[in-house]
């Protein structure tokens, strides 16, 4: 959307010699600035956190207008839940929990890293349930897929005074609610910023089910641990 001009009528009223009041009206315009695209393409880890953190670092972007507390972040996507790690994890886990039959100090690689496992899980589910709801519900709008050219979502400054939109944010945002919410917190802005989605990014913000399998696979070979080490070979 270019700059544009739209007239309105500002009133004036001043006391005239303490003897009373005269009105004056003056027909001004006022300019409206250029919505702009702020999208960034990002590269985002194949991690459940990551995918996660992608939307949560979304919206303190976009949160900090309403002076609303930042989102938190999970924890062990930048290595520790990748599939391949976890599944040589688990093979350290088997490995070790056996030799640990034979040799007791063993057990340490079995016990260590099935309680990170367990912690990370636990660590990540309170984070998703403080942070709900993590999406914005006054500042993003949910679109349909295709709409973004090809994104799962794309970011747009909106001029505080605009009150004309044009093409997809004309279709889907409401700019006097949006304004009227954000001046409520924070009267100094003169932009906004909003997000638009689609039902790809959604799937982002829901609770990840790969926590529960995690949960499940390395609760059992914490208890095959103690199993194996508490098994004495006989002579």
């Amino acid at each position: 959307m270019s700059d544009q001009l739209y007239e309105h009528n500002k009133q004036e009223v001043a006391t005239v010699e303490n003897n009373g009041v005269m009105i004056v009206r003056q027909k001004t315009t006022v300019e409206l600035g250029e919505i702009r695209d702020t999208t960034r393409v990002a590269f985002i880890r194949n991690t459940y956190p990551a995918q996660y953190n992608h939307v949560a670092r979304n919206m303190n972007h976009i949160n900090y207008q309403t002076n609303t507390e930042n989102k938190h972040f999970m924890r062990g996507g930048h290595f520790f839940l990748y599939r391949y790690v976890m599944i040589f994890a688990l093979i350290l886990c088997f490995a070790f929990g056996i030799a640990s039959i034979y040799a007791k100090p063993c057990a340490v690689v079995p016990f260590l890293l099935t309680v990170l496992y367990l912690a990370l899980s636990i660590f990540n589910i309170v984070v998703f349930i403080r942070n709900r709801p993590v999406i914005n519900p006054i500042l993003t709008r949910q679109v349909n897929r295709g709409q973004l050219d090809g994104l799962i979502n794309r970011f747009f400054d909106v001029p505080i005074n605009a009150t004309v939109l044009t093409g997809i944010l004309g279709a889907f945002i409401d700019p006097a609610v949006i304004v009227a919410a954000v001046r409520r917190e924070n009267v100094q802005l003169t932009k906004i910023s909003v997000m638009l989605y689609d039902d790809r990014y959604l799937s982002r913000s829901y609770f990840p089910k790969e926590i529960i399998i995690h949960i499940l696979v390395f609760f059992v070979m914490f208890i095959l641990a103690i199993i194996f080490v508490g098994t004495t070979v006989s002579k």
